[in-house]
């Protein structure tokens, strides 16, 4: 039994058309959502490895950025 108004318009039908364009425009704003989350995580690990590649050029350059480990001499026993 499905109610109609006017000239053959279904209440049931509009309602099952408006609950599909909802579910359509929420599935694609979640997705918009996931694809900019996943983009912006892409570039901060990006930034991060990066960041390690620099460090270890660096160290291995002996341009440590937090200047040069300090020297001490060594000890000799007494005796």
């Amino acid at each position: 039994m499905h109610s109609t108004f006017g000239g053959g318009f279904d209440a049931v039908s509009l309602l099952f058309t408006l609950a599909s364009v909802a579910l359509v425009a929420l599935a694609v704003v979640i997705g918009v959502l996931l694809i900019r989350t996943l983009l912006w995580v892409i570039r901060a690990l990006q930034s991060i490895v990066r960041e390690r590649e620099l460090r270890i050029d660096l160290l291995v350059a002996g341009d440590d950025p937090e200047g040069p480990a300090p020297v001490t001499p060594p000890t000799t026993p007494r005796g």
